[in-house]
């Protein structure tokens, strides 16, 4: 096995954000679909990345690529629930509404429209920004009939009663399900413990008495504040020369509502570390553990740092829960990317009769990791292991789009490998400084959701393998 690769598994899927598998070079006469598409031959050289800015102050990131015969698109806006105001599950709903159909075709008439071009649509919101995402082959006579669809959708929602009706709805069972989910119910409790009051600590999804106070008037009111050109920004990449990609984003902002871009919204009191172990109690057999602090945004000097110290604490618990006490099937770690404060969180599932003496494990480990710092061998294997993983930044033409989309965001060198490059000159000193910066051994806000049980140490699995092959030796005769 692969050690390495292996360390730092977690740590490549925050850098690198490349989904799927690449897809390769078929003739361009023969496609009439995405799906015929097959894997590349070749790996192609580093591309270089292009940037310039509209007439309304849009970004736009190009990366030409011709080994495919496709375009992928994102665009995003400052258009997160952070936006919102006192009218929670606002921005969600605008979001949907795109959806359900522009005032000149309905949704019906549009899906089959990028159907029938071979063409793929995505789109979906955080608290931060909402983003949208087509990907069409490149021939101009699916191309240009795939941009014209995306941009009537983008620049004409339709906010029909019947529209708005079916996505209340559809919201509402969102809401419930985040009400019967252990994992949503767990991390509800983390964001009320953490951000009490504030808006980051409520669903995106609003409430159910928020919904029904939003109405068609404020649902534009929203769309022509937020969805402006000059509070976009455009990612391109694929089959199409710097001419043609500079004219698709100049047609594609020009269509856009004109207006400013929204500023940044002001952060709220700093989270409150109360170190407070909380409990749902449910009928199960394995318990949910959920941990959280507070965490620096992407932008933050320390963030790195950060990144790559949550990483290997990350590994560290693997090891320790998963391969030496054999209690869990894997613990996740996280720190989102965000603008604005992050939430770190950890999360495992074990068997309702080790849980708290896992909880106990998890802060015991990361009192003396702070203290200690990450040692040097943990260190070296994220190091290489990023540098292992660098050719999959630009892989396909989705793991481009995704980095791309990651460096306009948050203002980073137009360069993939960037975060690569800073993290193979952080020493093991710095990641502890900053670990011990921004985090605090009692700091952690903690959910359990599962039975109370009586609890049973944690098994010693590798003493009893030991155990066990010294018990199979053969005697001495």
């Amino acid at each position: 096995m692969n050690k390495p690769l292996l360390i730092a598994a977690g740590l490549l899927l925050s850098l690198v954000t490349a989904t799927g598998q690449a897809l390769a070079q078929e003739q361009p006469a023969q496609l009439q679909s995405l799906l015929e598409l097959s894997p590349p031959a070749s790996v192609t050289p580093v591309p270089t990345i292009k940037a310039w800015r509209l007439a309304q102050n849009t970004k736009v990131l190009f990366v030409e690529n011709h080994s495919l015969p496709m375009i992928d698109v994102h665009i995003n806006f400052a258009a997160g629930s952070n936006q919102e105001g006192d009218l929670p599950g606002l921005a969600a709903m605008v979001l949907s509404l795109f959806n359900e159909g522009s005032t000149l075709k309905s949704a019906n008439a549009l899906a089959e429209g990028f159907d029938r071009l071979g063409a793929e649509l995505s789109n979906g919101i955080s608290q931060e920004q909402s983003f949208f995402t087509l990907r069409s082959l490149s021939a101009p006579h699916l191309r240009e009939p795939a941009l014209q669809l995306f941009t009537e959708m983008l620049a004409n929602p339709g906010f029909t009663v019947a529209g708005q009706r079916r996505v209340k709805n559809e919201m509402l069972i969102q809401l419930k399900m985040e009400r019967e989910t252990p994992h949503s119910r767990a991390l509800t409790l983390i964001n009320n413990e953490l951000y009490p009051g504030q808006p980051r600590a409520r669903s995106t999804y609003g409430t159910a008495e928020s919904l029904e106070r939003i109405d068609e008037a404020q649902l534009k009111a929203f769309y022509r504040r937020a969805y402006t050109a000059a509070n976009a920004q455009i990612v391109i990449v694929g089959d199409l020369t710097p001419q043609q990609a500079q004219r698709l984003s100049r047609s594609l902002a020009n269509a856009l509502p004109t207006g400013p871009a929204l500023p940044d919204q002001p952060s709220s009191s700093g989270p409150s570390s109360t170190g407070k172990t909380l409990h749902i109690e449910v009928e199960a057999t394995q318990t949910l553990i959920m941990l959280a602090q507070s965490a620096p945004p992407a932008q933050h000097p320390d963030g790195v740092a950060v990144l790559a110290g949550h990483t290997i604490f990350d590994q560290i618990l693997n090891q320790y829960l998963r391969e030496e006490r054999s209690v869990t099937y894997g613990v996740l770690s996280d720190i989102p990317p965000a603008q604005g404060p992050a939430t770190w969180t950890i999360n495992l599932n074990t068997p309702s009769h080790y849980s708290q003496n896992a909880l106990d494990h998890i802060k015991t480990l990361f009192a003396h990791y702070l203290e200690d710092g990450p040692d040097a061998s943990h260190l070296d294997d994220i190091k290489q292991s990023l540098l292992q993983g660098l050719p999959q930044l630009t892989a396909s033409n989705l793991a481009m789009r995704n980095e791309l989309s990651m460096i306009g965001r948050f203002n980073h060198p137009l360069s993939f490998g960037y975060k690569t490059r800073q993290i193979q000159a952080l020493t093991a000193e710095q990641i502890k400084a900053a670990m011990n910066r921004h985090f605090s051994a009692d700091g952690w806000v903690s959910v359990t959701v599962g039975p109370r049980a009586e609890q049973l140490p944690l098994p010693d699995v590798m003493a009893l393998e030991a155990s066990m092959a010294h018990s199979c030796m053969p005697a001495n005769r």
